[in-house]
């Protein structure tokens, strides 16, 4: 026979058996704190009826309640459990209140919690108490970190209007108040909580946290009459050593210049602990190594010394970039800059720039020249090193990832000899703007004209995708002409089932050639177009809307650019530049083919990984597959040796992920970068000067995109305004009129693009997505690098 017990009455001997939700109310209940009716069904056994629970029920004229489950291993101190069991809220009448309290029990058995006891509590045994507590009439509700995530030293106040389980089940988004030294960091706008309330609410939750000993999470109402009531209390179980910042570069850079310019176009926005370890670990791997063959560094370089991580986010070191000025000749800082950050950086010590000695730089720019002209030999080494990179999914969880480790030095080959081909390409320009540039005073006008020699390159990788998809959606039309009325899941349903045998083989040749490739693409979280056809086919929508569009040409062909550059030049001289603006062409092209295979070695690794976590899924090593990603690699081997304790970090990082993906950054900084302070655009400001990389002038409606789904709204004519750009927006190129970035250069992968579509486009243009709202009209000058808001909305 079970038995009753008020909350505030349960005795001592029994107190460690009733579960963490029934424990933390009868200690908040015994130290005076408001907390609403309720008692506990305890030692419950098979077969109970529940009929002295339910008398306890009537007998108090409990009306409402909300029945809950108190478990054993539920809301304790290193796992919570929150969730795994069943609650029931607005249970009123007494054969209702006992179904409750038998579903509650029941639960214990679900899927969901023996799946959480498999991965987190290695299948300890739990025994169940049921809580039964009488409803609050809240005005408002919310919960409580006293422990603010990321933010030492405040309290994390979080609100909803009416029942707090909205907020914890994830139904509604809440208000946040930060609290510390009573006064509130900021209030929201239309605030559900008034100052004073989010300030008691904060120093209640301090007090509680002493009487408890360790950081809460606390569940908390506000009733009709402004009485705060407490309705749970558990510790707080995330790991402190989960943070923003724990898996911040750990070199000391206090005395280094930091951009997000190039690295940020390559993969914006946060990354994930899986890409950070594996793909960004390759990338700075593949700088050090050509660093070394160069000679700039005679020593072992410690990870991460090029390509550094803050806040999960990707970063230069430029400080560390410039040894190579120091180390060759032909090189120098304003070129280092203009090649990575698309102007040169003023304002910025330049840190520890001694030169070498003369021999030593003599011999290292003998061999840096072998980078610079060795295009086709870099293009060779990459198909012998894709050619290696093989995997067998068909084998077991330890046989996969023993493959992902054995292949994990091909990754890093596959980014030095992108590098080799980026040496190429850049190398070229770089020539152009060390021979030229006392012709060029204004550097951007230098680089407008050099981007203008860029154009008209014949069938290179990138713009190949988007002729390829043309093609593909006017074989559609000509056999389906309605197909251009198909919304995405019709067009997919279309192909699978309703395309012609020539449709089907078009489209099998593009995923044949750029599968590979999609949005976010250097993210192994995000999928590429063959294992994600709603992505493909969201593009490709776009392309069947506007194939009628004709593509625009120049104005100028690249010989004329090629021209307008060389206007000082004469005899041998103007013929040497030719023969480097012939290279920089040709090395576009290298450094395009490599860079797509850097993108097909990485898909093969994201479906190595992808099949992974399904079966470490399957076999309770993982509450779910994409819990993976928020894992380093090693860990991903430490959870295969059976450290199940990983499984609790990765939830929680991935907890902090989405306000790590919301930080933005300065575009240069000295020392460690910190996030900026979210502003409104300024009301006054009309204009913006940038880097000018594609000619032309364009005016239209600009079109904020920050997602798949942003690109999906472009009407043609609107002006795309984008952090960055890569391979996955190109589809969207047949619509618009125009291209803004916040970085970019004249060699990034969209804008070369961008420049075969004659868009024009503007990059480095700072703060533009809160500078410029969706609907503003604007004009867009890609010849001087301006952007005008003609009329703001």
């Amino acid at each position: 026979m079970s038995k009753i017990y008020d909350i505030q009455n349960i005795p001592t001997e029994i107190i460690g058996q009733v579960g963490g939700k029934a424990r933390g109310l009868n200690r908040l209940k015994a130290a005076g704190y408001n907390v609403p009716q309720a008692f506990i069904i305890t030692d419950i056994q098979d077969g109970d009826t529940y009929d002295d629970a339910a008398r306890k029920y009537s007998d108090e004229m409990m009306s409402e309640v909300a029945v809950r489950s108190s478990a054993t291993l539920e809301d304790g101190n290193d796992y919570s459990a929150a969730g795994q069991f069943s609650t029931f809220l607005n249970v009123s009448g007494a054969d209702a209140l006992k179904q409750a309290a038998a579903d509650c029990v029941e639960s214990l058995h679900n899927v969901t919690a023996e799946n959480y006891a498999k991965t987190f509590l290695q299948s300890a045994q739990s025994s169940m108490t049921v809580v039964v507590q009488r409803m609050v009439k809240a005005r408002c509700a919310g919960v409580i970190f006293t422990k603010a995530p990321m933010r030492p030293g405040y309290v994390l106040v979080e609100a909803v209007p009416g029942l707090g389980e909205n907020l914890v089940s994830g139904k509604m988004s809440a208000q946040q108040y930060r609290v510390r030294d009573n006064s509130i960091e900021e209030m929201p706008a239309n605030p559900i909580l008034s100052e004073k309330e989010a300030i008691e609410l904060g120093r209640l939750g301090i007090e509680i946290e002493k009487l408890f000993g360790q950081p809460m999470d606390l569940e908390w109402a506000i009733d009709e009459n402004g009485t705060i009531q407490w309705l749970q209390a558990r510790p707080i179980t995330i790991e402190e050593s989960v943070t923003m910042n724990e898996l911040d570069c750990p070199i000391d850079v206090s005395h280094s210049v930091i951009t997000t310019s190039n690295i940020g176009e390559v993969m914006p926005g946060a990354v994930t602990p899986l890409n950070l370890s594996t793909n960004m670990y390759a990338l700075d791997w593949g700088v050090k190594e050509t660093y070394r063959e160069i000679g700039c560094v005679t020593y072992e370089v410690p990870p991460y010394s090029y390509i550094c991580s803050y806040y999960n986010h990707m970063f230069f070191n430029m400080s560390s970039m410039y040894t190579v000025t120091q180390s060759t000749y032909g090189t120098s800082k304003e070129t280092m800059d203009l090649a990575i950050c698309g102007r040169v950086l003023d304002g910025f010590p330049n840190i520890d720039m001694k030169n070498r000695p003369v021999w030593r730089r003599t011999l290292n720019t003998m061999i840096f020249l072998r980078f610079v002209f060795s295009g086709e030999a870099a293009k060779k080494g990459m198909k012998r090193t894709i050619d290696s990179l093989k995997f067998d999914l068909s084998q077991d969880m330890n046989g996969i990832y023993s493959q992902i480790i054995n292949n994990f030095d091909t990754l890093k080959w596959v980014q030095y000899y992108h590098y080799c081909t980026s040496y190429y390409s850049g190398g070229q320009s770089n020539m152009l703007i060390n021979f030229l540039g006392k012709d060029f005073p204004d550097k951007p006008t230098l680089q407008s004209a050099i981007a203008g020699c860029l154009t008209e390159i014949d069938d290179f990788e990138s713009a190949n995708v988007l002729r390829m998809m043309r093609s593909l959606a006017a074989t559609m039309l000509q056999y389906t002409p309605d197909v251009a009325s198909y919304d995405v899941h019709q067009l997919m349903e279309y192909m699978e089932n309703g395309a012609t045998d020539a449709i089907r083989a078009k489209y099998e040749a593009f995923m044949e050639k750029h599968g590979h490739r999609g949005i976010r693409e250097m993210e192994i979280r995000c999928p590429s177009w063959k294992s994600n056809r709603q992505s493909f086919f969201t593009s490709l929508h776009s392309v069947l809307q506007s194939l009628g569009n004709e593509i625009n040409k120049p104005e100028k062909s690249w010989k004329d650019y090629a021209e307008e550059l060389l206007y000082n030049c004469k005899g041998r001289r103007k013929k040497m530049m030719y023969g480097f603006i012939e290279k920089a062409r040709k090395g576009v092209c290298y450094r395009e083919y490599t860079k797509s295979m850097v993108v097909y070695a990485l898909d093969l690794y994201k479906q190595a990984y992808s099949k992974l976590s399904v079966l470490m899924t399957e076999t309770g090593l993982l509450p779910d597959a994409d819990c993976i990603y928020f894992l380093t690699q090693d860990e991903v081997g430490e959870l295969l040796k059976g450290n199940t304790g990983l499984v609790k970090k990765a939830l929680a990082r991935r907890r902090l992920f989405p306000q790590q993906e919301a930080l933005k950054f300065p575009d240069v900084s000295l020392g460690i970068p910190q996030p900026l302070e979210a502003r409104s655009r300024a009301e006054e400001a009309t204009s913006f000067s940038g880097t000018p990389v594609s000619r032309g002038i364009a005016s239209g409606k600009a079109r904020i995109v920050r997602s798949e789904a942003d690109a999906a709204l472009l009407q043609k004519g609107e002006i795309m305004v984008a952090g960055c750009t890569d391979i996955g927006w190109t589809p969207y190129y047949n619509i618009i009129g125009g291209l803004v970035t916040e970085i970019g250069s004249a060699l990034s992968h969209g804008i070369v693009v961008a420049r075969e579509y004659a868009l024009p486009a503007v990059v480095n243009i700072d703060n533009a997505l809160q500078e410029i709202h969706t609907g503003d009209e604007i004009t867009i000058d890609g010849n001087t690098g301006t952007v005008f808001i003609d009329k703001k909305i």
